[in-house]
């Protein structure tokens, strides 16, 4: 990218994990949580080079990983302050609104996609 001299983006996946502790996933959340602080410290190499480098923070989404456990959309939905675990469109639209030129001046952010768990943070059991 500073070779092709015209700027450009890059994205990382993170978690919900990432921005607080959850009981037996220290080593996910640290790696998660790495990803951030990477992004923030790459701003200091790359934003010269018009580079923006941000964060996808997920919250529980509804995947064909999740749709296999019966209780995980009633669950989410309950303790999810908007009613409902995320859908990968809703990732998607994120990523893609990071991706865009309107968001050319945001860089070294992470956007936590909840629907509101984490201002709340109930336990699902």
């Amino acid at each position: 990218m500073i070779i092709q001299g015209n700027g450009g983006r890059i994205l990382f996946m993170s978690s919900v994990t990432g921005v607080q502790a959850h009981e037996n996933l220290v080593a996910y959340g640290m790696t998660k949580g790495g990803l951030q602080m990477l992004a923030k410290g790459l701003v200091v190499e790359l934003a010269k080079h018009q580079i923006t480098v941000n964060v996808v923070a997920p919250g529980a989404t509804l995947t064909e990983r999740t749709l296999g456990d019966d209780n995980y959309e009633a669950t989410w939905s309950r303790i999810t302050p908007n009613g409902r675990p995320a859908t990968t469109a809703d990732i998607a639209h994120a990523a893609l609104f990071f991706l865009a030129p309107e968001a050319s001046h945001i860089t070294g952010q992470t956007l936590v996609i909840d629907g509101g768990w984490t201002a709340v943070s109930p336990s699902p059991y």
